[in-house]
């Protein structure tokens, strides 16, 4: 049975991606479907294009939410990140849904994709999937494909360039310019900018595709600048042709970088403001070792210089098949891939719910009356339970119950699915078709396990729920009945040690008055005393007695 596929296209996702991935997964023999949400999926990101997607996305989720509904797709392949933010918000609304899967053709991905809730993220290679890991996107969903082109120019790189050399009379350095869309003023004065150059050393191939204007003035300026050079069109040998250069001069076109990547050879950039965002490409390609920039015609001799030394890199894989591989997988498995999502973010709430349980039960168990006995010596205090956040008790309440929404609606589309399957076995029974009578009632069975399967997690969500209520009202009567800090009574401060008391008693006795001591009584009292006086008063009497006096003897 063919897979079903359905193609999201947009203003935003370019050309140079869409056709060679429509292309490889019809030639894997898949059924494509396509929808266009127009300017929902493109723009800047100013304030302007940000209002625009956000009132034209309403209007796209509407048309995706309803074309799921009429023919739901084995898999949808989307190309751009906010006609994929559209696309899943449908997915997410529909009874029978379809995983998503992202292809990424930039070198440099855009944070937006992080926001979209895609099954899988197609990215060209290593850099962009640490991009994407980078911006947000979980791991285990980046699949590396390749550049994705046109299928020539992946086939003319298993071809040996030494021998396409041989084949189209090619000597020496080999450079080919793209000369198409460039105007014949400034083809004109590209060639003279080359002639300039070592000209007995380097081989140029013109690629002039369908332009008649830039090859009517190479055809004329070329002889008379003494240029070794040779001129192509749109030809069959065009892939070949792009193989056996080592170096290709041109803007840094999506078209021209996917094709250079998939050849293997190396890019000289002609960056200037009439391709949106070429800056930024031929920075990333000068980050893989593949592109040189050239900011102007007359830097161009030393980009070619630079482009010409060292060795050439490997040619990327095929992109496009590979991601043709990826949906026809995903296809084939498209229930696992969706349960696979909703199990990993099931687990997560699980987890929240858990623990905010397990708050207010310690909350609850520290207001409690007292009853068994309790072990409350021995060890430091434990700090006091606190109770959970109502408002996250809120949050997991309406998480949960959403999750029971998509799982009724999951469980009910499977029970149909069964149902019809079953049907569907019976009547081709009677045709005498037995084999696919077989695969559908398996088929049938696999729908019912899974109905099953559902029916065992909701259970769980209900128990979530109850457990959620019972820690709600929990925390809501231990709110009542633990009293306030201010009333509970303060601790005791820890005990000194005993030279801290010491020292403290000796600064006492020094700092505070002493009390008076006992003296003769007589009618007027005396003032008290400090411990300096005494000490004072007795020195003076001891000083004023008569040297060797000794005291009267009795009578």
């Amino acid at each position: 049975m063919e897979a079903q596929v359905l193609i999201v296209t947009s203003a935003g996702a370019p050309s140079a991606a869409v056709v060679p991935v429509i292309a490889a997964i019809e030639a894997a023999g898949m059924r494509v479907r396509a929808i266009d949400v127009g300017a929902a999926g493109g723009g800047g990101a100013g304030v302007a294009d940000r209002v625009r997607r956000a009132i034209l996305g309403e209007g796209a989720e509407r048309r995706l939410r309803r074309e799921l509904e009429i023919s739901p797709p084995d898999a949808a392949v989307v190309f751009d990140p906010h006609a994929a933010l559209a696309l899943t918000v449908a997915r997410d609304q529909v009874q029978n849904p379809a995983p998503v899967i992202a292809v990424v053709g930039e070198l440099e991905p855009a944070g937006a994709w992080a926001e979209t809730d895609a099954d899988r993220f197609a990215a060209v290679d290593d850099l962009a999937a640490v991009a994407l890991a980078d911006a947000g996107v979980e791991g285990d969903r980046i699949l590396v494909v390749g550049a994705i082109g046109e299928r020539a120019f992946a086939d003319a790189a298993r071809d040996d360039r030494a021998a396409l050399r041989a084949r189209f009379k090619l000597s020496g350095k080999v450079a080919l310019v793209e000369v198409a869309g460039l105007g014949a003023e400034l083809t004109g004065q590209l060639s003279l900018q080359l002639s300039l150059l070592d000209g007995d050393a380097i081989t140029w191939l013109f690629d002039a595709a369908g332009d008649v204007e830039a090859a009517s003035v190479l055809r004329r300026q070329v002889p008379t600048l003494g240029l070794r050079a040779k001129l192509f069109g749109a030809t069959a040998d065009a892939a070949l042709l792009w193989r056996a250069a080592d170096v290709v001069i041109a803007r840094p076109r999506p078209e021209v970088i996917a094709r250079v990547l998939l050849v293997g050879g190396k890019l000289v950039a002609l960056v200037d403001d009439n391709i949106a965002g070429s800056a930024r490409a031929a920075a990333a390609l000068e980050a893989r070792r593949r592109a040189t920039a050239a900011k102007g015609l007359l830097l161009l001799s030393s980009a070619l210089d630079s482009a010409f030394g060292g060795s050439l890199p490997a040619p990327f894989p095929d992109g496009g098949d590979n991601v043709a591989d990826i949906v026809a997988a995903v296809a084939a498995d498209k229930r696992g891939v969706i349960d696979e999502r909703r199990l990993v973010a099931q687990a997560a709430t699980r987890d929240r719910v858990r623990a905010a349980s397990a708050a207010a039960n310690a909350v609850a168990q520290a207001a409690a009356m007292p009853g068994e006995l309790e072990d409350l010596g021995g060890g430091s205090p434990a700090e006091p339970a606190q109770a959970p956040d109502p408002a996250e008790l809120d949050r997991l309440r309406a998480e949960v119950q959403r999750r029971v929404v998509e799982m009724t609606r999951s469980m009910t589309s499977a029970r149909d699915t069964a149902a019809k399957l079953g049907e569907d076995a019976i009547a081709t029974r009677a045709r005498g078709a037995e084999d696919d009578a077989v695969q559908l009632e398996r088929r049938a069975d696999a729908e019912r396990a899974r109905m099953h399967a559902l029916l065992a997690e909701l259970a769980t969500l209900d128990a979530e729920l109850k457990e959620l209520e019972r820690a709600s009202q929990a925390a809501a009567e231990a709110a009542r009945s633990v009293p306030p800090e201010t009333t509970r009574p303060p601790r005791p401060p820890p005990t000194s040690p005993l030279d801290d008391q010491l020292d403290a008693l000796k600064r006492r006795a020094t700092t505070a008055p002493s009390e008076p001591r006992p003296g003769p009584r007589t009618s007027a009292k005396k003032p008290a005393s400090t411990l300096d006086d005494e000490l004072a008063a007795l020195k003076q009497k001891m000083a004023s007695a008569p040297p060797n006096s000794a005291p009267p003897l009795p009578p």
